[in-house]
């Protein structure tokens, strides 16, 4: 882990020092272990109370650290962007990622009377990725493979072509340089490079759909990449991935449990079962 001022170096100008609050309980540690099992070299990076990485917004470049101060309950956010007119918008993703804005206490009863036999972690939150483009290119890259799998073809992608700055970190790569590539450098099945490739180019030739859930008219993305994407990338609160493999493990393990009654927080019940 580099410390703030390696993390900082060299990064766009304008810094920014910002106090985001949320509403308590944050479990954090299941937040933080849950970015620190995925988090790409060079793009992200995870110490025990902070999260930060590389972002864009538009044409706008930059990167953050937020620390969290659980006693202050909120995160302090050391915030470099290159375009400060953009400032408001990435700090209301900031926000998004982090999902500080939801209400823990009242998903959570809502869950706790529909699915009396669940066990919950309090004060869970949505772990976001920072766009729904980045989002479905994970999806994607994690396809049948495993978490470290997919981890190892996203910092691939991202090493070979995210630009990268003076101290080496680097940004996750645009659709138009995911769309120009044959990547070959990605070991993985061919019929997937390709998808990955027109999936990048719709996003290039802004035809893309803001909805993730409507992605599955492309060939290769099937209702868990799309869902994944709404859920990570977009935060949607009722997303269900009854397909995902680690949700089904999980499942035989609770007595009567039918997620249509979690609607409409079924985003919080994946997570909840996730993180078991």
């Amino acid at each position: 882990m580099q410390d703030d001022a390696t993390c900082h170096a060299n990064a766009p100008a304008t810094p920014h020092s910002l106090e985001l609050a949320y509403r308590p309980p944050y479990a954090w540690q299941t937040l933080h272990d849950f970015y620190a099992k995925r988090a790409i070299h060079g793009l992200e990076w995870v110490d025990n109370d902070r999260y930060g990485r590389t972002i864009h917004w538009g044409q706008a470049r930059g990167r953050f650290t937020a620390v969290h101060r659980p006693a202050r309950n909120g995160f302090e956010v050391h915030l470099q962007l290159d375009a400060p007119q953009r400032l408001d918008p990435v700090v209301g993703n900031i926000r998004r990622l982090l999902d500080l804005d939801a209400d823990t206490a009242l998903i959570e009863s809502h869950l706790s009377k529909m699915l009396p036999g669940l066990a919950l972690v309090k004060g869970l939150r949505l772990p976001g990725i920072w766009s729904p483009f980045e989002a479905g290119v994970r999806a994607i890259l994690g396809q049948q493979v495993s978490v470290a799998a997919a981890r190892r073809l996203v910092t691939t992608l991202v090493g070979e072509l995210g630009d990268a700055e003076a101290d080496g970190q680097r940004h996750f790569p645009t659709a138009e340089q995911i769309a120009a590539s044959d990547l070959a450098f990605l070991g993985m099945p061919d019929a997937r490079r390709q998808t990955l490739r027109r999936f990048a180019a719709w996003h290039a030739s802004d035809e893309a759909d803001d909805d993730p859930r409507a992605w599955t008219t492309l060939k290769g993305i099937g209702p868990w990449s799309a869902d994944y994407a709404a859920l990570r990338g977009t935060s949607h609160p009722d997303i269900w991935l009854g397909g995902d493999l680690g949700i089904r493990k999980a499942l035989p393990a609770l007595q009567d449990v039918d997620p249509r009654r979690a609607t409409p927080w079924r985003s919080y019940l994946t997570f909840q079962l996730w993180s078991r």
